[in-house]
Parts: structure tokens; C-alpha cells; sequence
């Protein structure tokens, strides 16, 4: 059972969101593991796996600030089993290139080693996210 000081593997993925919604990239570094391998879906633009977590802040996270504005992931639920956190939310934005919008649930996939996040797995609607690039 983790000390008062130490936060569960569920309150890691809460401020995981709280600190990206923050844009605060210095609390995420925090959270993930130096070599974190973020699994993004294939057929998503920009998607594909991503290691380390310098990738992940400055080519994922950086690109979502550039391409994307109003953007908004907010978590519904967590499941919990052990070192693994799903997180059940609501992603939407608006593209920067076509104005138009998208929201869609999604799902993301969190495994822990020694409180860090060492894998990330994300599952979302990609033709409705494609669709909103498309002119």
C-alpha cells in the first residue's frame, strides 16, 4: 500500500490530464518513465510508436499545440488492476487547418513500473480524427 507521500498509479494518469490540460510538459516528464513507448493508432495522422518521453512531449504533445486548438481530453473513468490503468475519456479539438471539429471517446492504456508510466496505449476513433483534417 503506497505511503502517504507516494500517489496511486490511477492519481498519476489523473495529473498525467491535469498537467496536460495545464500544459505543464515538466509534471509529465515527471510521470512517465525516461524510455516510455506511447503506442499511437496506426491509421491516425501522426500516428505510430513513439520512444522516450522527450519524443512524446516534443513531437506528440507538440504537434496536438500546433495542429490542433480547443483541445480537450477529459477522463470519465479509470479501471485500475495492478501496474495497468485504463482511462476511459472524451477527446476533442478543432484543426487549425480546417476549422473543423471532432470529439469521440477514446480509451488510453497506462502500464506502471515503480510508479512511472512505461507504456502507453492509445485506442481511438481514427476516421473521425482523420476527418477533421481533411479540407
Amino acid at each position: 500500500m503506497p505511503g502517504e507521500s507516494e500517489r496511486t498509479n490511477t492519481e498519476s494518469v489523473q495529473e498525467l490530464y491535469d498537467s496536460f490540460a495545464k500544459g505543464d510538459f515538466e509534471a509529465i516528464r515527471d510521470i512517465m518513465d525516461p524510455d516510455v513507448v506511447l503506442h499511437e493508432p496506426k491509421g491516425i495522422v501522426g500516428g505510430g510508436t513513439h520512444h522516450g518521453v522527450e519524443e512524446i512531449v516534443e513531437n506528440v504533445f507538440s504537434r496536438v499545440g500546433t495542429e490542433w486548438e480547443d483541445v480537450s481530453v477529459v477522463p470519465e473513468r479509470y479501471v485500475a488492476d495492478s501496474n495497468t490503468v485504463v482511462a476511459l475519456h472524451t477527446w476533442s479539438g478543432t484543426s487549425t487547418k480546417t476549422g473543423k471539429s471532432v470529439e469521440y471517446p477514446n480509451a488510453h492504456v497506462f502500464d506502471f513500473e515503480d510508479g512511472k508510466i512505461v507504456q502507453w496505449r492509445s485506442y481511438a476513433d481514427t476516421a473521425l480524427f482523420n476527418a477533421a483534417l481533411e479540407a
